[in-house]
This record gives structure tokens, sequence and C-alpha cells, in this order.
């Protein structure tokens, strides 16, 4: 969130934790505003409208849940391929934490009906930011078709937190990473 001042962070992060947690619509200004300590007039003020809050909440999700799922496996190893796998390795855990509710950014775009709310471009931006990660490692990896691969693991990537939250098991996790595996071995070819 570039240009944003430190107040404006704080405030963002506040409703992005509310919209996660009760919903988006469920939340409302009133309660936002008395939550973070200030007027719904300067609530206004300060993002326009609920929808440019809603926007600016989910901005300020982006980079830290984007480093939240690829520094540690960054730091883990230099392996594109087992960058991969411990990827989809470390949604196990997140899954089984008791405060999980699924993806925010796939919660935020399934509850916003509006095509052009600001807030799904924050979204795809997101979800591309992601699909990128996974393109380079794939490519670095050798895949013949990274493009496809990176795709495909948005798939897996988007569907093992949906799945999970529907059956409250981890299990989908561990099942991610056994169709993760077969998707990178087909992939890539051994020797490469």
């Amino acid at each position: 969130m570039t240009g944003v001042t430190p107040e404006d962070a704080r405030i963002a992060a506040l409703a992005a934790g509310h919209f996660h947690e009760h919903g988006i619509t469920a939340t409302g200004v009133d309660a936002l505003s008395r939550a973070a300590g200030i007027s719904k007039r300067t609530l206004y003020q300060r993002f326009g409208s609920k929808d440019g809050l809603i926007a600016a909440a989910y901005e300020s999700l982006d980079l830290p849940v984007f480093q939240m799922f690829t520094q540690a496996v960054e730091a883990q190893t230099d392996d594109p391929r087992a960058q991969l796998e411990a990827f989809f390795a470390q949604l196990e855990p997140l899954i089984r934490s008791p405060g999980f509710r699924g993806c925010p950014f796939t919660n935020a775009s399934a509850e916003l009906a509006d095509p052009l709310h600001p807030a799904h471009a924050v979204v795809r931006r997101h979800k591309e930011r992601i699909r990128r990660w996974l393109l380079s490692r794939a490519r670095a990896a050798g895949a013949s078709n990274p493009e496809q691969l990176s795709r495909q693991l948005m798939l897996v990537f988007a569907g093992v937190q949906s799945q999970a939250l529907l059956e409250r098991s981890a299990r989908p996790a561990r099942d991610a990473c056994d169709l993760v595996r077969a998707l990178i071995d087909a992939a890539i070819t051994p020797g490469r």
C-alpha cells in the first residue's frame, strides 16, 4: 500500500481482519469505526466509502499473505521443485489452525456480487502474484509447459483451501501434496 498513511494502513488491516472473521456484508461501518476508534465521518473521509475501505483492506493483506506463503519456502531451499512441493506442504498446518476460515481473497471475491467492485482487482492481482511465483519455480525446475503447470497448481491451491474448509479437515492438504507431486512429475522431464 504505497502512499498510505500508517493510520490508514492500521484501519485497513483492522477492517481486513473483521471482514475475514465475520464477512464483508455482516461487518458494518459502525462496528469498524468503533473498532478503529474513529468516527464514521473520519472513516469515510479516509476511504471514501465502505467499498473503498474493502479494497484498501484486501490491498493491506496482499503482500503479507504472499510473503507468508513464499518467504519461509524460499528460506528453506533453493531448489525450485522442492520450493513448489514445500509451498503446498505448509498448507496443512495453516488449515489445522483454529482460526482457519479459507482464503480471505477467495472469500471476498465470492461475497462481492458486483464484478466491478474495486476489491476484485485487488483479489486478481494477489492471485496473479502467487501464480507468477509458482510459474517462476516451474520454469526454473524445467517444466515442459510452465504456464500450464502454474495454472494447474493454482487450481490445487484454491481447491485445497476450499475443500478443507468444507470438510473441516486437513486431509485435503495431504491429498493436495500427492496431487502436486504427480503434476510436477508429469511436467518435468527427468534429468533436466
